[in-house]
């Protein structure tokens, strides 16, 4: 198909849909919407026995042809299908008029929370197959860290430009973001391993970015395991990454204070909630979670925490998602007035007894999902050795499956050593166990070249 009439086909089902949605289906320009679709599409199956239709972020891709950016109109299109968790259409060959239109109105009734393809399936829909993108999925041969890494860094860079078009007094774009959010998204469901290692590893020149997307990061892996998935999971993580966007107008004297914050300071240092919630509102596309999410994220399940005397409400459930990853992000960063904190340290900061900060249920769920030492962490064993974790013990947090990196004296060894601290050796003891968590740069090892 050349890309004249693939962009004809678009702007005929984009068309159709529009008058499905409008008028009623006997109407005449839905019949004619209808007549339109099923003429374009069915010109083209007499030459293939199908056409494919994606979406991809806000471009349109049809029989691997990516289309150029049209009108506005179109993006929205691609937008709104996207949205709805329709990444993928494909029509085969034998299509007719009434699985257009069955199709159609299908597509236009948003009120059903019946899955879309089975109400495909309920009106005889049989020419009509709607599925996933899976042009960017991580191949065999690009998995693992190193697949990771590039996205990972690729988000923080984007991350940081994001930030800088807020601190200017611009509107953060929000098709930087969704971009961020699909690659996580992604890594989330396909290699959430790798990407919770590498949020593991921060450095203070770019810890405002890094602390954006880990927290993003955090959030998707907690949601997905609430079997949050979809565009839902995507606006989870949309809200996570920009949840501190108000701080672009704290000082960085007050941001970076090495000492506690007095008392006016703490009221500039608050301010940054409201201030996010504005400019996330003001800003054109931004999901509704947003501005909800950075205005109660500094609220404690008992409404105490900031901003103060807002009457009664009940918190986000990606609120509290949130606040967790924010708060155990931070607390393991190391910062200029702090070291971070071991994971076994931060666990007992945050599961203090009554502590209202957090839903203690969702708190339960995340360590669980963390795990007392997460894949990637660098770790010393009894006896000395330096190591790398690789694996979590599905029931025994405390011995993991590790690579020991170095001997007892601290050398490098030639060939890195995967070991189970939960095995017994021949006198039935643990020959290995893990005693700390260590951190990379104090010894200089970059401990994710060994996953």
């Amino acid at each position: 198909m050349d890309q004249k009439k693939a962009e004809e086909l678009i702007r005929r089902l984009a068309a159709a849909l529009r008058g499905t949605e409008l008028y009623s289906p006997s109407h005449p320009l839905v019949q004619r919407g209808i007549d339109a679709f099923t003429t374009a599409a069915t010109e083209r199956l007499q030459s293939s026995p199908h056409v494919v239709i994606g979406f991809i972020g806000d471009e349109v891709v049809v029989d691997g042809m990516r289309l150029p950016r049209g009108t506005a109109s179109l993006i929205g299109f691609a937008r709104d299908l996207r949205d709805r968790g329709i990444e993928k259409v494909t029509l085969s060959r034998g299509l007719s008029r009434a699985e257009v239109g069955n199709l159609l109105s299908v597509f236009g009734d948003r009120a059903s929370h019946v899955p879309l393809p089975d109400r495909l399936a309920a009106k005889g829909v049989r020419n009509v197959t709607l599925g996933r993108i899976v042009v960017d999925e991580v191949s065999d041969e690009q998995a693992g860290i190193a697949a990771a890494r590039r996205v990972y860094s690729a988000a923080v860079e984007t991350a940081e430009s994001l930030w800088n078009a807020a601190k200017a007094g611009d509107q953060p774009d929000p098709a930087a973001a969704r971009k961020i959010i699909d690659g996580l998204a992604r890594l989330v469901t396909q290699d959430r391993t790798s990407l919770m290692a590498l949020t593991a590893l921060k450095k203070y020149d770019n810890y405002t970015f890094t602390h954006m997307v880990n927290v993003a990061a955090l959030a998707m892996a907690q949601a997905r395991s609430l079997n949050i998935e979809g565009p839902l999971l995507r606006e989870f993580g949309f809200a996570a990454l920009m949840h501190d966007i108000g701080k672009v107008h704290t000082p960085l004297d007050v941001l970076n204070k090495p000492d506690k914050l007095t008392s006016d300071e703490f009221k500039i240092m608050k301010r940054h909630v409201v201030e996010g919630a504005h400019i996330l509102r003001r800003t054109p596309e931004m999901p509704a979670l947003a501005p909800i999410v950075a205005f109660e994220h500094h609220l404690k399940q008992d409404l105490s925490g900031y901003p103060e005397n807002i009457g009664s409400r009940r918190l986000n459930l990606c609120t509290m998602i949130v606040s967790i990853a924010d708060v155990f992000d931070a607390l393991r960063s190391n910062r200029p007035y702090r070291q971070g904190l071991a994971t076994a340290r931060i666990r007992s900061i945050m599961g203090e007894q009554g502590n209202p900060a957090f839903n203690q249920i969702l708190l339960k769920r995340f360590v669980n999902l963390m795990g007392l030492f997460p894949v990637g962490n660098l770790v010393r064993l009894s006896g000395d050795e330096l190591a790398v974790v690789t694996a979590e013990h599905p029931t025994d947090p405390f011995r993991p499956q590790v690579k020991i990196l170095t001997d007892r004296t601290g050398a490098m060894i030639e060939e890195p050593v995967l070991a189970n601290t939960w095995e017994r050796d021949s006198r039935g003891e643990h020959p290995y166990a893990v005693v700390e968590a260590v951190d990379p740069e104090s010894v200089d090892i970059d401990p994710l070249k060994f996953l």
